[in-house]
């Protein structure tokens, strides 16, 4: 197809008229016609312009092969999640600095790009990436991604107070597309059921990182109530997975067990950080062990496939730092015992997973 043929089949999608588009551009009608009869082309300038009117890229326009373009995207990005997924940032960030250069407006291939440049600590080059995307860049979620890569960028550069600035500028909780889809949604959706469950895990993730917050605050609560809402948080999370399938979930119940050993320890309560130190152990295992690839079975979540986990930017996983939290004073009223030896013993295998 000509550039004429693709800027009259695109007009006519949008339902403007020939007149409307003039306007947009500036240009008489007559010039427009000739686009459409391929009698003259449009200046190189206004290819910019025309693409924002229509909401396409200028590839679209001049007539460029978007499908084939799109899967090779696709299969660049899907292969640097696997690096990044096992925390080898360089080798991904070599591999999308690569096709960059042939596809120098694919947006999906710079967040990636900043997304691990984030990762491996260089936050200028990320903060940089971010501000081209979101100062080009028209599609919506690929903007929310990027916003959250630039807050975390500002916040671990050491800029917070201006990572706090943009996540002020970020929608509220209650106007965001799954809560309102919440609501929206018939049951005969197709969406209905993955839409919600996406939500209700985001929701229960927040939950459990609040009361887990909450929970280590020494300022605000006794070491009772700190103990309590610990133990509300590792609820919260037994009673919707009741299948055990708790996943990525297993990472932070593995924390909070170490959260609550901590306060039984300072206590001298040798039963109780025993035994919150094996179910550390426990849910180490069942992270570090558990298939990314395979859905849950709880009812609340049942058919929906266990997400992706982010990487340690450091490379270390979960067993490596439990362990050297393991090397606290704390624990030297316990360090003799069995029990004590055995969790030690666990985590050392699983750190070498």
């Amino acid at each position: 197809m000509t550039i004429g043929t693709n800027i009259k089949t695109l007009r006519r999608e949008r339902d403007i008229t020939q007149e409307q588009l003039a306007e947009f551009l500036n240009v008489s009608a007559q010039a427009v016609s000739q686009w459409e009869t391929d009698k003259t082309a449009p200046d190189i300038s206004l290819l910019p312009i025309l693409a924002n009117v229509f909401g396409v890229t200028t590839d679209c326009i001049l007539g460029v092969d978007i499908t084939k373009e799109n899967e090779k995207i696709k299969t660049i990005v899907e292969d640097s999640k696997k690096s990044y997924a096992q925390s080898k940032f360089e080798e991904a960030i070599a591999v999308l600095e690569k096709w960059r250069k042939e596809f120098p407006r694919s947006y999906e291939i710079m967040y990636w790009l900043a997304e691990n440049l984030s990762c491996l600590g260089r936050y200028s080059e990320a903060v940089e990436l971010c501000k081209k995307i979101l100062s080009e860049c028209t599609d919506d979620e690929i903007r929310c991604q990027t916003t959250q890569t630039l807050i975390y960028a500002y916040r671990n550069s050491g800029s917070r107070q201006r990572a706090v600035e943009i996540a002020k500028t970020c929608p509220p909780t209650w106007s965001s597309k799954e809560d309102m889809l919440m609501f929206l949604l018939e049951k005969t959706d197709a969406d209905f059921k993955p839409n919600l469950q996406e939500y209700m895990l985001f929701c229960l993730g927040r939950l459990e990182m609040g009361l887990r917050m909450l929970g280590n605050d020494e300022a605000s609560y006794s070491a009772d109530d700190r103990l309590k809402l610990l133990k509300q948080c590792v609820s919260v999370c037994e009673t919707v997975f009741c299948d055990g399938d708790t996943a990525y979930h297993s990472y932070s119940l593995a924390g909070t067990f170490d959260d609550m050993s901590v306060i039984y320890a300072n206590r001298k309560d040798t039963e109780n950080t025993l035994l919150c130190l094996e179910k550390e152990a426990e849910h180490a295992a069942r992270f570090l062990g558990y298939d990314f690839n395979s859905h849950y079975t709880s009812p609340a979540f049942r058919g929906k496939e266990v997400m992706d986990w982010m990487p340690d930017p450091d490379g270390k996983n979960l067993a490596d730092d439990l362990l050297e939290g393991l090397n606290c004073p704390v624990y030297d009223f316990v360090r003799d015992t069995e029990r004590f030896k055995a969790v030690i013993g666990r985590l050392k295998k699983l750190s070498e997973k």
